[in-house]
């Protein structure tokens, strides 16, 4: 029997406007589901969807459904929704021999909680913020090794929202073991390993950007790869036929992959520099160099909309982004990104223009409008998912 819950006003609104997520506030329930059950959502114009239940914290239902309840049981209903999630993969043509793509993005995929990156169809790592995924995860593993075929899936679930849940942060293997492949991006290969790399080991985000990146390389440039981490962009440059790579990095696991790239992708003239970018800055490292491209890709430096943090973070951005202006060759290119969901696209705008007129580079020219993360990133109507900002700007000489 699915419990049916009535969602009323400003959660019903949201929720006819297809939001992912349905809050405690929102519901009145008149029975207790068990944690991942499929509840029945009703507004009072009539609207149907149905969800997963989650017992405890603020969100009470993870949406699976917009159009009524087609599913029976929460099994059929997240095995469904990894089948479409695939569908849509494959039609944006991320499936490819080889390749990397993401599976699940969230809510973007109506299953809120949850990511799922799969590398060359052999392995995939999955994610866990929910205590009704973490319920049917089993479910969802076995739906990925049957739609997929991957032979080897590892749970990495250790985000903060899992601490405040009471939920705690899980490294496993679900299937198999074999937790190091590599895939193919465009012509460049790089190695993976989900065990110690950062998050869930590869980011498909930026994946678009390092792709027109190499288009704007020419074949005499040099690049330096700030924040680099596996060696994303630079690997891709060196791929166009860039002179010299400067890779800058302070993460020993990461430039120990990296330094396997640079093998794998036969680059030969390149320097790593493995130290926190504050210290190469402070030091004045690289400082006399000028660079044709400066690429300056740093961590979300604001993790929460606190006033202060994002003050703090607003100082960081605009530093290593003035730092990236000094960098660069006049005229030159750059490109700036930023993951942090707290600095808004007018905020980002705000930044850079500050951090150009700090390091006197004041005929810039951005290219295009601001760019985001590839197709495999579906957004539906979460906002917080549209987290990556990024910009090819142009200095003049």
């Amino acid at each position: 029997m699915i419990a049916t819950a009535r969602v009323e006003g400003v959660g019903a609104r949201k929720l006819e406007q297809g939001t992912g997520v349905i809050y405690r506030k929102w519901i009145r329930l008149s029975e207790k589901p068990s944690p991942g059950d499929l509840v029945r959502l009703e507004t009072p114009s009539g609207f149907e969807a149905c969800g997963l239940w989650e017992p405890t914290g603020p969100v009470a239902v993870r949406i699976v459904s917009l159009d009524g309840c087609p599913y029976s049981t929460s099994s059929e209903a997240v095995v469904d929704r990894v089948r479409a999630a695939l569908r849509l993969r494959e039609k944006a043509g991320l499936r490819v021999p080889g390749g990397g793509y993401r599976l699940v993005n969230s809510d973007g995929d109506l299953l809120s909680g949850l990511i799922v990156d799969v590398f060359a169809d052999t392995l995939a790592v999955v994610q866990s913020s929910s205590i009704a995924i973490d319920a049917l995860m089993h479910v969802i593993a076995d739906a990925i090794h049957e739609l997929v075929g991957a032979e080897n899936i590892y749970e990495k679930s250790t985000q903060r929202s899992r601490k405040d849940l009471g939920l705690p942060a899980r490294r496993r293997w679900i299937r198999g073991g074999r937790g190091r492949v590599v895939i193919d991006e465009g012509g460049v290969k790089f190695l993976v390993d989900v065990e110690a790399g950062q998050k869930t080991g590869f980011y498909f985000d930026q994946r678009p950007n390092r792709l027109e990146l190499e288009r704007l390389v020419g074949r005499d440039d040099t690049v330096a790869d700030v924040f680099s981490y596996t060696g994303g962009f630079g690997l891709h440059a060196a791929h166009a036929g860039a002179r010299k790579i400067v890779f800058v990095e302070e993460d020993p696991a990461a430039i120990s992959i990296l330094k396997e790239n640079l093998k794998l992708n036969n680059v030969e003239n390149y320097e790593i520099v493995n130290d926190t970018v504050w210290n190469v800055m402070r030091e004045g490292r690289l400082k006399g160099n000028a660079y044709d491209i400066v690429v300056v890709d740093p961590p979300a430096f604001i993790q929460s909309g606190d006033e202060e943090a994002v003050r703090r973070g607003v100082r960081a951005y605009t530093s290593v982004y003035k730092w990236g202006f000094q960098l660069a060759r006049k005229p030159g290119l750059l490109y700036l990104s930023s993951c942090s969901y707290f600095l808004t696209r007018p905020m980002f705008l705000r930044v850079v223009g500050r951090a150009a007129r700090l390091a006197g580079a004041r005929m810039h020219r951005i290219m295009g409008s601001l760019r985001g993360a590839g197709r495999d990133h579906t957004l539906g109507v979460a906002e917080y998912l549209d987290y990556l900002k990024g910009a090819f700007i142009w200095v003049e000489g």
